[in-house]
């Protein structure tokens, strides 16, 4: 992969502003959103003339610029230079996504490689694989990680389910209530996240390093507003395949169908389904904004990044690597969080700007969505079993009654 600095990132999208893919895919989908205008002069933010954005891939990097100095971006262009050093470490690492620079939890990861580098120099070589090069599923991502394929991997805790239901807490509907919540809940320290963390190890070998902010996850749909719990019946919302996920979206009166994350521009453009539910970040990144009309705030789930690596590679490297790396996951991950909600708000103002309709429930239809996926809250302990849930569950209950 050729190495890019920030400025040589904008140049490329300001020239290519309709040649724009969202995360994951690699596939077109579009760029031009909140009004007319015309493509000449676009500003570094993507904007033209008249101040509507034509270049949502420069918007989206420009989002997070503040995140980085001169002498980051200086590390970063040759951050995948090799190595001459006969006892490097070398580290592939994967990505399903095409850069580093258009969401806050891959600018999370950028943080945390630009801090390895500054501290390990030579004693370390990156080599980076976009676009799910390594794999785009589970089984090839997790799976490669135990065989020892690459050493790491950026991805979301979500998608672990058929390896260790280690995060399936984060599966259950509307115990996070909000952005912040979740954020201190998966934070370094967090005795919810160590308790999953640990778990994630002892049933599959696998280290998630961060657990980065993607966000609350929120309903879009084709159809019509939801505003209350009659809103959502006949709606056929596409979910991750995991069996909670499932189980509360019937609560609610819907049918949910699972189909994979680099299929489902194309599901919503064909009318396979009605509608998703993801991250504002994931929405925004994905266009969806071109095949949804309506978006529902209904933050039912928080999900986490993954930052992952294989815990029998990571327990080989010299204590003071794993200090390093430590030290570096704590200082990316609260730039993630921060970077999440400094610029959340802006990736929506989009959203609206391009035509999508945006409502947020009421707080008593909360708390009647609250109610009725509850009903699944009994099958929790089942799925993970009984202590585990209410270890976790008592730690993050913790943490909300701390906010």
């Amino acid at each position: 992969m050729k190495k890019r600095t920030l400025a040589m990132l904008l140049a490329c999208t300001m020239m290519l502003s309709l040649v724009l893919t969202g995360c994951g895919s690699g596939k077109d989908k579009g760029g031009n959103g909140g009004g007319g205008g015309s493509n000449t002069a676009v500003t570094e933010d993507g904007r033209d003339a008249d101040g509507n954005i034509v270049d949502r891939t420069a918007y989206a990097v420009s989002l997070g610029a503040q995140w980085f100095t001169d002498e980051d971006l200086e590390i970063w262009e040759h951050i995948q230079d090799k190595s001459d050093n006969p006892d490097k470490i070398v580290w592939r690492q994967g990505l399903v996504n095409r850069s580093m620079d258009e969401a806050p939890t891959l600018r999370g990861d950028k943080r945390f490689f630009i801090e390895l580098k500054k501290a390990l120099g030579d004693r370390i070589e990156f080599q980076f694989y976009f676009n799910s090069t390594l794999g785009g599923t589970a089984d090839q991502i997790l799976g490669g990680l135990q065989a020892k394929s690459f050493e790491g991997y950026s991805y979301n805790v979500g998608a672990f389910y058929e390896y260790t239901k280690a995060f399936t807490p984060l599966d259950i509907g509307f115990l996070i209530p909000d952005l912040e919540a979740g954020i201190a809940v998966c934070a370094p320290g967090s005795e919810a996240r160590d308790l999953m963390v640990q778990r994630c190890i002892d049933d599959c070998g696998l280290r998630v390093l961060m657990m980065g902010a993607i966000g609350m996850r929120h309903i879009t749909d084709d159809k019509r507003p939801i505003e209350t719990l009659e809103d959502m019946k006949g709606l056929k919302i596409r979910v991750q395949n995991n069996n909670l996920h499932m189980a509360m979206f019937e609560a609610l009166g819907c049918s949910p169908t699972p189909i994979a994350f680099s299929e489902l521009f194309t599901a919503l453009q064909q009318k396979t389904v009605d509608g998703q539910e993801n991250p504002i970040s994931n929405i925004f990144e994905q266009n969806y904004v071109e095949v949804q009309k309506y978006m529902t705030l209904s933050n039912h789930l928080y999900t986490a990044a993954a930052t992952v690596v294989n815990e029998e590679w990571y327990q080989s490297l010299p204590q003071d690597v794993r200090d390093i790396i430590d030290d570096a996951c704590v200082v990316a991950q609260e730039q993630s969080g921060k970077d999440l909600l400094n610029c959340e708000a802006a990736m929506l103002d989009y959203m609206k700007s391009a035509g999508m309709q945006v409502n947020e429930l009421t707080p008593e239809a909360q708390e009647e969505f609250k109610n009725r996926a509850m009903s699944m809250w009994d099958e929790a302990g089942g799925v993970m079993g009984e202590d585990y849930w209410n270890s976790v569950r008592t730690a993050i209950e913790d943490v909300v009654s701390k906010m």
